[in-house]
């Protein structure tokens, strides 16, 4: 799994590296006994409380650990992301204690992976035999180098994450939208009405009259309005329509959001200044041509024009006009407008947007937000088995770690005697009993907390 000859290549650099590795790591276990203290003071106090109301918005916003849970925390279609991202962690852990074995001259017996249900990882083979001649911080640089490895990984998905992974993508042919404005659609879902219409790599710019220019900031601001409706002060001029289509689209319930007409192709606006006066007009000629006229009030129309907009009282029949661009490479770019009839979240449930879009046809357009998804799981794994496995508790890196830890610093090889070496190990059992049960109970916990969650 990791060629020896890596550590070879630069001895003084390795010696360093993993010393300041058993620092860290040493480090990360005082962390570690603090966070994992303060999550089961977390879940004794959710206990304690009384409210149910009180118990789930604590799950929700205040827990420490959130377990994943294929098909109940985590989603199905994640499964692959989530196998990829342990695997990974668990192939730096290990490759960090082969190289910190290598760097000190104990070669590895055996190594590899496994897969164990929904846990994919490795394994290192160090011999105990040669591990025990060395001395107590020369064995501390081994057994903590599986964590300085994953918090060197975690640094990395930081970095990734905060700016270094889209100037990547920048470089290798995506468009950054940040300064001009808009949203990159990634991904529709099948069964939306928009599927068929906004391919990948379209350009979202703007959504009804409020411009994208804080890109998907301004695209979340408008699709999570306030009691899910969206109102407008600026009508179209629309004249007297050549047909009378009658007044059952104007019929609005909570049952019939569109109204009750038999036509799906008009829609109801009322007069901008007279609330009362709505009437039944075809939706598209009005809504989605272009350089229409448009008004304040009806002293801004021509002649016998009106000012409407459409009468949308219900959550459930919202209108919304979305103004996009094609890519280069679908119709050179046209732009045009679409209209939307439902509910404002159903836009942000079924369109994935992104800050990247391609700038050839060749690239993936889901490939950033697939980079992403991996390193933000990536991240949350590494880090949190950082902090578990150098916990001093049972068949952990940090049960091994605090013995190491003990004995170079109560135990010195000059000083070594029998009460020395049995208050070495009555604290290092105290210490690994009450870790160990701490860490199962806020396991256990953060489970039932996780599960409970789910059910809401």
């Amino acid at each position: 799994m990791v060629d020896p000859t890596l550590s070879n290549l630069a001895p003084r650099f390795w010696k360093v590296w993993f010393h300041l590795g058993a620092i860290a790591a040493s480090i990360t276990m005082i962390v570690g006994m603090i966070v994992i203290a303060f999550a089961a003071l977390k879940i004794l106090s959710s206990f304690n409380t009384s409210s149910t109301h009180a118990k789930r918005e604590w799950t929700d916003k205040e827990q420490v650990f959130l377990p994943m849970i294929p098909g109940v925390t985590l989603p199905m279609s994640h499964i692959g992301y989530y196998l990829l991202a342990l695997m990974v962690c668990g192939l730096f852990h290990e490759a960090g204690h082969a190289m910190a074995s290598f760097a000190e001259g104990i070669p590895i017996q055996s190594s590899g992976v496994f897969f164990m249900y929904l846990y994919p990882g490795a394994f290192v083979n160090i011999p105990d035999q040669q591990l025990a001649t060395l001395t107590p911080f020369r064995q501390l640089k081994i057994v903590c180098a599986g964590v300085w490895h994953n918090l060197i990984l975690y640094l990395f998905c930081l970095v990734s994450l905060a700016g270094g992974l889209k100037m990547l993508l920048v470089l290798i042919g995506w468009q950054s939208l940040e300064n001009l404005g808009g949203v990159g659609v990634v991904h529709i879902r099948t069964n939306s009405p928009l599927a068929s219409h906004l391919p990948p790599s379209t350009l979202i710019y703007q959504l009804d009259d409020t411009p994208l220019s804080q890109n998907i900031e301004d695209w979340n601001a408008f699709l999570f309005k306030e009691n899910a409706r969206h109102t407008t002060d600026l009508g179209f001029c629309v004249s007297k329509p050549l047909e009378d289509y009658g007044k059952e689209c104007c019929d609005v319930t909570d049952d019939f959001p569109f109204g009750q007409s038999m036509n799906t192709s008009i829609s109801c606006f009322q007069a901008l200044e007279e609330v009362t006066d709505k009437q039944c007009l075809p939706t598209l000629p009005v809504l989605a041509t272009k350089n229409r006229p448009r008004c304040y009030k009806a002293s801004d129309c021509n002649g016998d024009e009106k000012c409407v907009i459409p009468y949308t009282p219900s959550s459930a029949g919202q209108v919304v006009r979305i103004s996009a661009q094609y890519p280069s490479w679908i119709e050179n770019g046209a732009e045009k407008i679409f209209i939307f009839e439902g509910e404002l979240v159903d836009i942000w449930e079924s369109v994935k947007v992104s800050l990247l879009r391609p700038r050839f046809w060749i690239l993936p357009t889901s490939l950033p937000h697939i980079l992403e998804l991996i390193l933000r799981y990536i991240s949350s794994f590494t880090i949190a088995l950082a902090l578990l496995n150098i916990l001093p508790a049972f068949k952990l890196d940090g049960e091994f770690a605090l013995e190491q830890l003990l004995i170079w610093m109560i135990q010195p090889a000059e000083a070594v005697t029998t009460r020395n070496s049995l208050l070495t190990r009555r604290i290092q059992e105290m210490v690994i009993k009450v870790t160990s049960i701490v860490v199962g109970f806020v396991i256990a916990g953060s489970l039932v907390m996780g599960l409970l969650s789910s059910l809401k």
